[in-house]
């Protein structure tokens, strides 16, 4: 791009409109039924006939495209990668694996906890909400139908320990598309994420360990489970073994290393752990890396949960991913974002009041009907140069965007999300909503960290998980930074 070139400029009105643009285009294509990649691709669209009506060169408007694009290569990537490990993880035997001994554990006398411990797992093991839920979720709920207790209870748990895995899981779009949109390295995003999830998973486990103490006595009906455990045990060689590729992974992420190495190894282990304890031939697994595992154990809801994964199935969260990275481009470049953020610094002067504004867009973003890939996509590209600004790490705002966005879809009757859970668990979101502690508490957390500055890290902190760390007030040397940039 050609520094000596003149572009036009941007007034508040302009950069509003451009930004209202796009973004109304998006929520009513996404209202109207349609998919999020034909809105994205429509939004960029309509702001790129709106620069040109503004006077910016077609050179410029290009040439801001593809630096868009430019950054979110290596999330691309990271997301290619994970298609292909659960896909290895599956056919390895790991995921079976976590899911049967996950299932084994369950104890009438700690029914509810050890549930949302299970979905935990679940979702964590695959990255998914709506496949934990509609299959270890559809277990636990014929459990607590036999036994009597509470389905609305039951449902929430179900829900809240679903989507844990959903925020965590390094396999999880959400969590992909959350740091890609936020241009926040994966792992720094999980790390962050654990200033609000562990407290209230705690929170989760003290209350759903009360509520469900008065069922402790109750003889359970363990069909549902013996059905699940018998078709993982006959489809798959399961042992404690399995879990190595998991926990190698898991290991190499704590100890910081890139994502893309993490995941590599990851991948090349999985695949000697399927040709060595599961008699998959190397054709095989390299099939299932790029086009995903298909189950046929004869269990429906084991084949359900362990269909997925490989490359071609991780297109859609790809392609959503670079239509938000090219949209970011193009507001950057034609200075919409700057302008725009410009006004908002003004009214917007601490670590609490950005992040008050970022949980209220993504609440009404999906209040609104935008849909939870609008809501991982929008924010993080208009907000990312506030939070440089204001010297906060671009992960607070990754997280901020997850803990709002991922989860306020599960207790909107009108979401397809919550409409899928309701209608998986058969019990409506007006009856789980009280129950759902995960998804009612996380954007409360969110608000009250930012205002006491728990979990805030500056811009060039080096993200580590420390319990009781609280951001220290440091206004001079904020101010110094301001002027610096400007």
């Amino acid at each position: 791009m050609e520094k000596s070139e003149k572009v036009p400029e941007m007034t508040f009105g302009k950069a509003l409109t451009g930004f209202l643009l796009p973004l109304s285009i998006v929520t009513v294509v996404v209202l109207t039924g349609n998919d999020i990649g034909i809105a994205l691709l429509l939004a960029l669209f309509s702001l790129f006939i709106y620069g040109i009506i503004l006077g910016f060169k077609w050179n410029f408007l290009q040439e801001a495209l593809v630096e868009g694009g430019k950054l979110v290569l290596v999330a691309v990537v990271i997301m290619l990668m994970v298609g292909v490990i659960i896909a290895v993880w599956i056919s390895s035997g790991t995921v079976p694996s976590l899911l049967y001994y996950g299932i084994k554990l369950i104890s009438p006398a700690l029914f509810l906890p050890l549930a949302f411990v299970l979905c935990v797992l679940t979702s964590m093991a695959t990255g998914t909400s709506w496949g934990t839920a509609g299959t270890m979720g559809v277990a636990i709920m014929g459990v607590a139908y036999g036994v009597g207790m509470p389905l609305p209870l039951a449902a929430g748990c179900v829900v809240s320990g679903a989507h844990v895995g959903d925020k965590l899981s390094p396999m999880s779009d959400t969590t992909l598309l959350a740091s890609a949109s936020t241009r926040t390295n994966l792992f720094d995003h999980i790390v962050s994420m654990l200033y609000t999830t562990v407290p209230i998973s705690m929170i989760c486990l003290v209350v759903y360990g009360i509520l469900g103490y008065q069922y402790s006595r109750t003889s359970f009906d363990l069909a549902q489970i013996e059905i699940i455990t018998s078709g993982l045990d006959g489809a798959f060689k399961i042992s404690i073994f399995m879990l190595i590729p998991a926990l190698l992974v898991i290991a190499l992420a704590v100890c910081k290393l890139p994502a893309l190495g993490v995941f590599g190894i990851g991948v090349v282990v999985s695949i000697v752990w399927a040709v060595i304890f599961q008699g998959r031939s190397l054709p095989q697994v390299f099939d299932v890396a790029i086009n995903g595992f298909v189950s046929n154990t004869g269990v429906e809801t084991v084949d359900s949960l362990l269909s997925r994964g490989g490359i071609v199935n991780m297109m859609t969260t790809v392609y959503i991913a670079l239509f938000s990275g090219i949209l970011s481009g193009l507001l950057s470049h034609m200075k919409i974002l700057s302008t725009l953020m410009a006004r908002i610094r003004r009214m917007v002067h601490s670590s609490g009041g950005i992040i008050a504004t970022v949980t209220a867009t993504c609440a009404l973003l999906m209040l609104g009907g935008g849909g939870l890939y609008t809501t991982m996509t929008l924010p993080g590209v208009a907000f990312r140069e506030t939070f440089d600004e204001l010297d906060i790490h671009s992960s607070v705002l990754s997280r901020t965007m997850e803990d709002t966005g991922t989860l306020i879809g599960s207790i909107i009757p009108w979401d397809v999300s919550a409409i899928f859970l309701a209608t998986a668990l058969g019990v409506p979101t007006i009856q789980y909503l009280p129950y759902a502690l995960l998804p009612l508490l996380s954007p409360l957390f969110a608000i009250v960290g930012g205002y006491t500055g728990y979990g805030i890290f500056h811009r060039d902190d080096r993200i580590k998980y420390k319990p009781f760390y609280f951001r220290k007030k440091d206004p001079v040397s904020a101010a110094i930074k301001m002027e610096d940039k400007g």
